[in-house]
């Protein structure tokens, strides 16, 4: 995410709208004075790794064989990968809990649908109320452009048009400028990351970084072709710091920032993780 002080959102997206409430009262004491910005390009992601899976969180509990919220939580939570298990994990029980939904009542299944089709649908104004937009996308990704129509009336139909469009990379893939972005217009930046990187120990604070360069390395060697969006979320990091505007401040979680930000003067602040917000205020409040 960016702040005006000098912001764009990347890693910050998720933990704003999906974490504790002790993690999201650091961020709004961090920022109560500050407008936040984020990318056309950070929508498409926080679509891609939340949204996406909200929409097949849907589809689960749609399943006639599913009786009950408790079932398609314990079906998501056999079938899909953690990253995945986690977003849905740390919304669904919060949202339906605030409709009073009864997890284990076969009669709240179709509340519980209409709860998330309205959660859905309003997602996009949420992004809104929280974030500016830059208005900056180099990249010209296709996918940050599918638009999300759903009719309450019948959200299904919406819902699979959508995740089609979103997930046709071929299409998408063939309308974008990812390869301009990463082979031109910061070629020398990218070269300059990738011999960076190079002269790195591999440790966990480097890991991301290394692996983003490699992406990044491969793309050098063999060009356009092997930009898709597949590699585009291994490097997603990578376009997000290039992309910001150099007059604002990058405000993010993650150790890549950190490697990715000085070579290329981007402004940058790492927050603290969610577990030592959380530890330390449990802390606090333990002395008082």
């Amino acid at each position: 995410m960016l702040s005006n002080v000098s912001p764009t959102v990347s890693s910050l997206l998720s933990p704003l709208l999906l974490a504790t409430q002790a993690y999201k009262q650091y961020f709004d004491n961090q920022f109560k004075e500050q407008s936040l910005y984020i990318s056309n390009y950070v929508q498409m992601e926080i679509k891609r790794s939340y949204l996406i899976n909200l929409i097949s969180f849907y589809f689960v509990l749609r399943l006639e064989t599913i009786n009950s919220i408790g079932d398609a939580i314990a079906l998501w939570s056999n079938k899909f990968k953690s990253s995945e298990l986690k977003a849905i994990l740390q919304l669904i029980p919060q949202l339906f809990s605030t409709h009073q939904l009864n997890f284990s009542s076969s009669q709240d299944k179709e509340k519980a649908l209409s709860v998330l089709a309205i959660y859905i649908k309003r997602f996009e104004l949420i992004l809104r109320k929280k974030f500016n937009n830059t208005n900056i996308d180099s990249t010209a990704c296709t996918r940050a452009k599918v638009p999300l129509n759903i009719d309450l009336k019948n959200p299904a139909s919406g819902l699979k048009q959508f995740a089609d469009e979103f997930g046709d990379v071929k299409t998408c893939r063939s309308k974008c400028q990812i390869d301009q972005f990463l082979l031109t217009q910061y070629r020398t930046e990218i070269e300059q990351l990738v011999e960076i990187a190079s002269q790195l120990p591999k440790n966990t604070n480097t890991r991301g970084f290394i692996n983003i360069a490699n992406n990044l390395k491969e793309i050098l060697a063999t060009g356009a072709t092997a930009c898709d969006c597949k590699r585009c979320e291994k490097l997603g990091d990578a376009v997000i710091a290039l992309d910001a505007p150099r007059r604002m401040q990058l405000e993010h979680t993650d150790n890549s920032f950190d490697y990715l930000c000085p070579p290329i003067n981007q402004p940058h602040y790492k927050h603290p993780s969610e577990n030592r917000i959380v530890i330390n205020v449990s802390i606090d409040n333990s002395e008082q």
